[in-house]
């Protein structure tokens, strides 16, 4: 029997961009053809194009220990605990040491006024300390001793277990007159200790691992403060995840990623799934997240990696509300500060680092990865030979270009395609490629990956197939 060839009518010309993020939280058949099953190294800076994330560059030396605390003060500088010590920066990227000896663990702090500026510092250990920009002062010997700290313009509040303590108004140093200080006791029927404290929106938001609340009233005295709970399946497992970018208040939980306002929070991480599946819970203690001002910025440790490893961005204007993988290879960054619409980072070697800067991570080039969803071309019973890919894209010099074809629906095994690529340039490219037959076998779905390093823009991928007679 002796086949006969398919009208040409039945040739499959496809395409496809890159507006849909990733998505690891559906069946890969279910995805729409512009979304990745696996990727790494974007950002949304030219959404909906693809384009390189920006690197780090160091910003001074290294304060010679894990990383604790990174936090601005006011507008001015920043402030950062390295092992036993406390820093800060007040003039460039020098960092300069804060008398005296601290508890090596992670701290807290809250802007507020004690007599000028301050910086209300706490760690759960020693006694609550602010800063002023000049000498570090004990804040009260009434003040509690607690884990977590958040200001308003009204008061002070800190979290020690289930209890949340406020000061008097606008008297940080005041934590006893009755009728002006306070507590709030959160309690819930599973228990557990206060997880994070954050103020948002006029109010105290306080969490615990499996629940959050609201504390209101807390400006006139003669009111007493309210504890208001307001979800007893939605907590958050680490402080520093919580961030607020524009609008909206971030944070992690003990399954998803969360996005509140108005007193409210909805899920946002089902794109993500394979990897908030992977958290190393041993070390969950050591995510943390980051803003840009635009963008939330949430790193994990996953696996058995044991600091954070993997980094994704969360965009959340109304055009796009889409995730992308940043970095699988984030070096042990652990805690993040904003200063004057500048992102910066302290690693667990004790070194700050300005972030989104420059092209490479302090001189290591950036690599890049994307895999497509498995097309099936509409004809998902017959084999199909995919011929040709037309990449456009910007691949200016320093940048490289792989693509592997893969025939299955997921796992690893791609196979690479030889092509003859043009030459880097400035502007905006196409990369034609030929697939052999004897290299990508005939297939009922394909999927594509394209990789490489250094700065590019991808555009959109075109695809050319052509379907074979369906078999009895």
């Amino acid at each position: 029997m002796v086949w006969q060839a398919l009208p040409r009518a039945l040739d499959r010309r496809s395409a496809y961009d890159f507006s849909g993020g990733i998505n690891t939280g559906k069946n890969p058949f279910d995805l729409k053809d512009n979304e990745e099953t696996d990727g790494y190294g974007w950002d949304f800076d030219q959404y909906p194009s693809l384009s390189t994330r920006k690197g780090r560059t160091a910003y001074g030396a290294s304060g010679g220990g894990v990383t604790y605390l990174l936090m601005n003060f006011g507008n001015t500088h920043l402030v950062r605990a390295v092992g036993t010590k406390l820093q800060y920066n007040s003039t460039g990227t020098t960092w300069v040491d804060i008398s005296g000896t601290w508890a090596a663990t992670d701290w807290c702090a809250a802007n507020f006024d004690v007599n000028g500026p301050a910086l209300i510092l706490t760690n759960g250990t020693d006694a609550v300390q602010y800063w002023n920009g000049t000498t570090l002062s004990v804040l009260s010997s009434s003040a509690p001793k607690g884990k977590y700290v958040a200001a308003d313009n009204r008061r002070v509040y800190i979290a020690s277990g289930d209890t949340v303590s406020y000061c008097a108004f606008q008297n940080a140093t005041d934590w006893t007159t009755v009728d002006n200080a306070g507590v709030v006791q959160y309690y819930t029927a599973n228990g557990g200790d206060i997880t994070a404290l954050y103020s948002f929106e006029g109010q105290i938001w306080a969490f615990k691992k499996d629940a959050f609340a609201l504390i209101f009233h807390t400006g006139d005295s003669r009111v007493s403060h309210r504890l208001v709970e307001q979800s007893n399946n939605i907590g958050c497992v680490n402080f520093k995840t919580v961030v607020e970018v524009g609008s909206y208040l971030f944070w992690l939980g003990q399954q998803d990623v969360y996005i509140g306002a108005g007193g409210a929070a909805r899920e946002i991480g089902e794109p993500i799934r394979k990897y908030l599946n992977n958290i190393n819970t041993a070390q969950i203690g050591k995510c943390f997240a980051w803003t840009d001002g635009l963008k939330y910025y949430l790193c994990l440790v996953t696996g058995s990696n044991t600091e954070p490893d993997t980094e994704l961005v969360y965009d959340p204007r109304p055009d796009r509300r889409k995730w992308r993988v940043r970095s699988i290879s984030l070096g042990g960054l652990r805690y993040g500060a904003y200063l004057n619409n500048v992102p910066y980072a302290g690693d667990y070697t004790g070194q700050t680092y300005r972030l989104n800067n420059g092209t490479t991570d302090s001189g290591t080039p950036i690599s890049w990865s994307t895999t497509s969803r498995p097309f099936d071309d509409g004809a998902m019973e017959a084999e199909k030979e995919l011929y040709e890919l037309h990449i456009q894209g910007l691949f200016p010099a320093g940048s490289t270009l792989s693509v592997a074809v893969s025939p299955s629906d997921r796992g690893d095994d791609f196979y690479p395609i030889n092509y003859n690529p043009t030459a880097n340039n400035s502007v905006a490219q196409g990369k034609n490629l030929i697939v052999p037959l004897d290299t990508v076998p005939l297939c009922n779905w394909y999927r594509n990956r394209l990789s490489g390093t250094g700065p590019v823009e991808l555009y959109q991928v075109q695809r050319y197939s052509r379907i074979q007679p369906v078999q009895n």
